[in-house]
């Protein structure tokens, strides 16, 4: 890659400059190459120092070398787009705008992420006619070709062409299931938008039916559904996103207010707004399957074209938690204005945030004074997962209490607040209560392999139930085959039985499907151990020593290590 090019020009007005100094010729020449060395070592640096920022996962440093690259090579395409990409990954939307209006439009035609750029500024500042001149050029491959004719369709619907617009969704339909999805729900927002609520029905339901699963179109059929008095079907559909996709702030405000009775308003996207919604749909999807913040880059896009875009903002911040940038996915999260649904949800990011980063103090401080505001449910429900994970079990069986309670009160069982609490109560040796919870949490939702296991693998391992609780643990692997803890499971229940060679077997692949658990490798070393497989039964215990902290735990594994087990009755399934 050339980092500089000195044109003639350049170099001439170097040699006037020089001249006017007094220099030589020969000292010119020398200076010039002096200057082109020093330009190139410069360019070269910035080059090195950006690239070690993005694999260090610092996008705001490598932006800024970035740019300063772009500055001195404005027809450098490759440059460009990744001065573009830092710029957006580091949250800074105008930076990637100002590296952009120095490019040639001839440059800028042969990329892909700087067109999207551009035409996003220029649909947030209603410049609907020039969207269609940016996005045309180079082809911009499956996904950001998708989300390039969403711009379009929109920037048409904005310039009051609603034809065109339907005639570009429909000519952005690929053949791909899942984008074609996307596509569609964005369809059937804009014929919403334009006041056409039965084509707008139509396609959602269609959508909806065809396992489309989107927030803000399930949103949009739900509220459909509701002003033709089909309340219940609404609920239905509400309650089938947040046990198939997650919970959802607007889809749960929504679903109480059906409930409620109060009246509901169908939301009509703006231009921008639906432009925005076009860029975080398919980043949305993106950040489902991603464990790394590149949804970033088009959430920066979509919050740019709708600033109050919350839903984008929330992801975002969760991106960026998972990347471990948890300053930058605190002060995300900050600017969720109290009052929208969004806030409390965002708090309890915010606490967990916190909790990742090892300040479990500052997390409970949020998560309580938050919760003493604005008691919401869901908050609630996190503040409890949240003291669960910092072994506080009894605290979080008193939160969940206190939600079970209240969901009791409006009819409602949700069946993940029993196995929560089943958890909790048995990590805390309240076995009769677990047990209850547990039975409770499979007798709502009979088809969770989490529960079956959880519950199976707690009768196998307290010898009870034998029979019934493998039965369970055989189910819950037959729907999750590739689950490390429920093959896990599978074989203790055969250990625990004495068939330890079955047991083996089960264990060895349980801890290729899960690595670095030391339960699983805990229960492989008792195994080896066992069927006299003693050299790899204490390798297995050593690896378990190495992945565990507690000292009790360390302490019975270091024993185990020197002295092996002592020799084991099995249990029988005539055992009650």
């Amino acid at each position: 890659m050339h980092l500089v090019r000195l044109t003639s020009a350049t170099l001439a007005l170097f040699l006037a400059g020089c001249a006017q100094f007094g220099l030589s010729t020969e000292q010119s020449r020398y200076a010039a190459i002096d200057a082109e060395v020093r330009e190139t070592a410069d360019d070269y640096s910035h080059f090195l120092v950006a690239r070690f920022a993005s694999l260090t996962n610092d996008p705001a440093v490598a932006a800024s070398n970035y740019a300063n690259i772009a500055a001195s090579l404005p027809d450098d395409i490759s440059i460009a787009e990744r001065a573009v990409f830092s710029a957006l990954l580091a949250n800074d939307f105008n930076l990637g705008l100002s590296i952009l209006r120095s490019m040639p439009a001839t440059v800028r035609a042969q990329t892909i992420l700087p067109r999207i750029v551009i035409a996003s500024d220029q649909l947030a500042q209603q410049l609907y006619p020039k969207v269609d001149q940016t996005l045309s050029g180079t082809d911009m491959g499956l996904f950001n070709g998708m989300i390039a004719q969403s711009l379009l369709a929109w920037s048409a619907y904005g310039d009051g062409d609603l034809e065109r617009a339907r005639e570009i969704f429909d000519a952005a339909l690929t053949g791909d299931q899942l984008l074609d999805g996307v596509s569609r729900n964005m369809q059937g927002m804009l014929e919403l938008a334009a006041g056409n609520d039965e084509a707008a029905f139509d396609i959602l339901e269609e959508t909806w039916t065809g396992g489309a699963r989107l927030a803000v179109s399930t949103r949009a059929y739900a509220q459909l559904l509701a002003l033709r008095g089909e309340k219940d079907e609404a609920l239905r559909t509400l309650d089938i996103f947040r046990d198939e996709v997650g919970f959802n702030p607007d889809l749960t405000a929504l679903a109480d207010a059906i409930r409620a009775g109060d009246p509901i308003t169908i939301e009509r996207l703006s231009p921008e707004q639906g432009a925005a919604m076009a860029v975080y749909a398919p980043a949305a999807a993106l950040a489902a399957q991603s464990l790394n913040d590149l949804p970033g880059v088009y959430f920066s896009i979509a919050v740019h074209l709708d600033p109050k875009m919350y839903a984008a903002k929330s992801l975002w911040a969760e991106a960026l938690d998972r990347a471990g940038r948890r300053d930058e996915a605190i002060a995300m999260l900050e600017t969720i204005p109290e009052g929208t649904v969004y806030y409390a949800s965002a708090r309890g990011q915010m606490a967990w945030a916190l909790r990742r980063e090892g300040r479990d103090d500052d997390a409970l401080e949020v998560a309580y004074q938050t919760l003493e505001h604005d008691p919401d449910r869901d908050l609630m429900v996190q503040i409890a997962d949240l003291l669960r994970s910092m072994s506080r079990d009894a605290d979080s069986i008193a939160v969940l209490g206190e939600v079970i309670a209240l969901d009791a009160g409006t009819g409602r069982e949700d069946w993940r607040l029993f196995y929560a609490r089943g958890v909790a109560y048995e990590r805390t040796a309240q076995w009769p209560k677990a047990e209850a919870d547990l039975e409770k949490a499979l007798e709502l939702n009979p088809d969770s392999a989490e529960v079956m296991n959880y519950l199976g693998y707690s009768w196998v391992d307290r010898n009870i139930h034998l029979s019934e609780g493998m039965g369970l643990i055989r189910q819950a692997l037959m729907l999750q085959p590739r689950s490390g803890p429920i093959t896990d499971s599978l074989g203790w229940a055969h250990f625990k039985l004495g068939q330890y060679d079955r047991a083996v077997n089960y264990l060895e692949r349980a801890v290729e499907l899960s690595p670095g658990v030391a339960e699983i490798n805990g229960h492989l070393g008792d195994a080896y151990w066992m069927t006299d497989r003693r050299a790899e039964a204490k390798f297995q215990w050593q690896r378990t020593l190495d992945l565990t902290t507690d000292s009790a735990e360390r302490k019975a594994l270091q024993r185990k290590i020197d002295a092996g087990l002592p020799r084991l009755t099995p249990a029988s399934f005539a055992q009650p």
